[in-house]
Parts: C-alpha cells; structure tokens; sequence
C-alpha cells in the first residue's frame, strides 16, 4: 500500500517509468502521446498523494523558509530572464516589492498561502501564459470540495457532485462561509492568470472549491469544513462540505473538466449528450447530421494524431461534407485550450479553398476555453475566412503573449510559467480583448442539465 506516502517517495514510486523531457514551451511541437504520458504521471502522483489531509494552516519552520527562500532567488532571476516581457504590466520595481514581501512574510505562512501569494504575483504579469496553476501541478496538490461548479449565464452553480452530496447538484451558490458570492470571486480574480475576462470566468470556479485557496484568501478560516449557502428552487439552506481529496489534474490543452468522475453525480446524467460533449478526448472528429445537413467536426487540442495529420483530416472532413451534400460545415473549438499554433494553416487553408467559405456556410463554435494556439486559428480564420462565429467570446486575443517556458522551483518543485514571446496577429492598434461571436450563445444551466446545445442549435437555425 502506498497510503500516507510523501512526495518526496514519489520519484522512487515512478521509478522504472519514462518521463518526457522538453524546452518547456507550451506550443512547441510535443506528441499527443507526451501530453498523455504526463497526464498518467500526473494521476499516478495524485493516487499516491491523495491520502494526505488538508491540515490547519501552520507556519513554515526554519528550514522551510530558508528553503523557499531560496526558490525565490531562483524565481528573480528567471522570470525577468525568460519572460518576453516582464514589465509590459509592472515594474522592475513592483516585482522587486512583491518578492520581497512574500520573503519577509514566509515566517508566519503556511506552504498554501506561500503558492497562492505566488499565483499572485503570476497574475501581475498582466498574461494568460504567466502562471501558477494548481489545477494542473501536482506538486501543488491542493485539495477540493465534492463538488464541481460552472459559472453559467444563471450564475455559479454545482453542476455535479460526489454521491454523498447528490442532492446539491443544480444549486446556485449565494455565499461561502457568509461572504457574498460577488465577494468570493472579486477575491479570488486576483490569483487568476488571464488575458481577459473569460478566462475569469473560466477558472473561478475551479478556485472556489479549493481549500488552500479559500482559507489563504480569508474566504474560509480553516480547511476542514467549508459552509456553503445555496440556493435551488427559490430556496436557500446552509451546507457544510469537507475536503475529499486532491483536485484532479487537468493537464494538457484540452478541457477535461467536463469528463466525468466516478462516483459522482453530474446535472447531464439523465439528458442525451451533446456532441461537444460526447469525445472531448479525441484530438479531432467529425459526424455528419443529415437531418440539419450539417458537417460538425470538433478540434479539441492544435496537435496532430502520429497516423492522421490535421491537412488529411480537414480534406477528409471537407469530402465527407461535399458527398453529403452539407449546407454548413461547423467547427468546434470549445474544448480547445492550444497546442502548437504552426498546425493552424493546415486547418483553415483547406477550409478557404471549400465550398464552405461563403457567407452563411462555415461556422466556428468558440468559449471561455478557445486560448493559445485555438486563438490563433480563430484569428486567422476571422482574417481569412467568411466564417461566423457562435457561442461565447474566446479566451485571449489576436495579439498576445504565449509560449510558457516552465520555471521549476528547486526545493518547492512548484511550478511558475512564464510566457516567452509575443504573437501580433492583428494590427497593433487593436485592442480588442476577445473576439466576440457574432452569434451569441453562452451555456445556461437549463440547457446544460437537459444536453442541449444553444450555440450549435443557434447555427444550424441560421441562414435556413
């Protein structure tokens, strides 16, 4: 058995098993199967670590501190020297002052608040791909609460839950531990690296039911036992939940957030299952809907299969939609976080060469999660093609920072990103922060918990 094991052990744990080794650039040419290994490495360290208990916050003991010490030093001479950029938000100066008040605070903090002062300070930076994120380190292992929220049109609700907490699955959440929900996320935005208000938006929610973060935000004063006040059917009651082990990892650049965990209860489980929902781990596939004469094909992730390249997959779905004789090809690109922008062409010059790239026959699907490389393609395609876009407005922007290079602290062994160079897509005097959908489509819990689709349903209604 492997219980109470320290992370220290872990490498003797994995020992006999690859790692996969890198520049640390977040587009830069890995393998799907490199991202998936990490993914597997990632759940085995959390398998080993999930017995750990969340603990009440105490302070870091002298060789703690020297320790973390001396990850900073490392932290002040590496940020400045791999960011493109590090100042274009801050100055010299007020880096210089947050490091030094998070080393003069490290004798009266605990591990937790010490990494949730560093996403802090990520957050500063001022872009998406400068980061601390304890949804996808494990070294962090921050823990959660058994139940999952999504910040829906109708407000921030439980959208599943273990099986012991079932009945609170499509409750609104109104307060934690008294603290207005408007409060809780005002609270917690400062931690969240972002390039504009979606990926807020995005992630709040994962935040909301850790822990570390809650208590180090003075949202909670202990870990052990959070009160939740929500509210369903007009009615509101109190509920207290306790930590049920570490957040799981969602590595990688597809949104696995979605995917169901076992034993737990989701709001779709007894609704049909919407096509964006039905193979997020599929890198890309299509189906055609003869019934609307729609070609849907979903990318979740800008990286290539090892026998099926993006150019052969696209021109095959292309052929699939002129032997159909489809009115409308549909692009999805919610699930996609990114992945190597370079591939992008592959996508849209086979699309501009169609039948499709006329006015109201080629669509692109985009949300809170269409970031990095997905938003280089949603830019060019806004560039190049006639194509229209539903649902919500992307993550990033057509000239931002990306490319994070992984800055590994020695001792901690937590991780700060640091985005590495600047993509100017668009013309530099446009400062738009996203790019708005023509059609508007966000995701309501309603439909949510009944599987539908607003977003493909409002374009397969389009241009009829």
């Amino acid at each position: 058995m492997l219980q109470g094991a320290k992370f220290k052990d872990i490498g003797t744990f994995l020992t006999g098993i690859p790692t996969i080794r890198g520049a640390g650039l977040s587009n830069c040419s890995r393998t799907p199967q490199a991202r998936m290994h990490r993914y597997i490495l990632a759940v085995l360290f959390a398998a080993v670590s999930a017995s750990t208990a969340v603990s009440q916050a105490s302070p870091l003991d002298s060789t703690e501190v020297r320790s973390w010490r001396e990850d900073l030093v490392v932290l002040r001479r590496e940020m400045p020297a791999h960011h493109a950029n590090l100042f274009h938000a801050m100055t010299r100066a007020q880096f210089d002052s947050a490091l030094n008040s998070i080393d003069a605070q490290l004798p009266t903090r605990a591990r937790h608040q010490v990494i949730v002062e560093l996403q802090k300070l990520a957050a500063v930076i001022g872009d998406g791909h400068s980061n601390v994120g304890p949804w996808r380190d494990s070294a962090i292992a921050f823990h959660t609460l058994p139940v999952a929220l999504y910040w829906f049109t109708e407000g921030i609700i439980v959208r599943a839950a273990d099986s012991a907490h079932a009945s609170l699955v499509g409750a609104r959440v109104v307060a934690i531990n008294g603290v207005p929900v408007d409060s809780v996320t005002a609270r917690i935005r400062p931690l969240i690296s972002h390039d504009n208000d979606m990926g807020v938006r995005a992630f709040t929610p994962f935040f909301m039911v850790m822990p570390e973060i809650l208590q180090a935000t003075g949202i909670a004063s202990a870990m052990q036992r959070i009160r939740f006040t929500l509210e369903s059917a007009g009615r509101r009651r109190d509920v207290v939940l306790e930590p049920s082990g570490l957040f799981p990892m969602l590595i990688g650049d597809i949104d696995r957030s979605w995917l169901k965990r076992p034993g737990w209860v989701d709001a779709r489980d007894r609704a049909p299952t919407p096509l964006w929902l039905s193979d997020p781990l599929n890198l890309y596939w299509y189906k055609y809907l003869p019934e609307t004469r729609t070609l849907y094909t979903q990318i979740n992730t800008i990286q290539q299969k090892p026998t099926d390249s993006l150019r052969a997959f696209i021109t095959r779905a292309i052929a699939a939609a002129d032997s159909a004789g489809a009115a409308k090809f549909v692009l999805d690109l919610r699930l996609n976080g990114g992945g190597n922008g370079d591939f992008n062409r592959q996508i849209f010059l086979p699309l501009i060469k169609s039948r499709y790239d006329v006015p109201g026959r080629l669509y692109v699907l985009t949300g809170r999660r269409t970031w990095s490389a997905a938003q280089m393609l949603v830019t060019e395609m806004q560039k190049y093609t006639t194509a229209i876009f539903a649902g919500e407005p992307t993550a990033s922007k057509g000239n931002a920072f990306g490319d994070s290079y992984r800055i590994v602290m020695p001792n901690s062994k937590v991780t700060v990103r640091v985005s590495t160079l600047w993509w100017q897509y668009l013309d530099p005097r446009d400062k738009r922060e996203m790019i708005e959908p023509a059609i508007k489509a966000p995701l309501s819990f309603a439909d949510y918990s009944a599987g539908k689709d607003a977003a493909l349903d409002a374009v397969i209604a389009a241009h009829k």
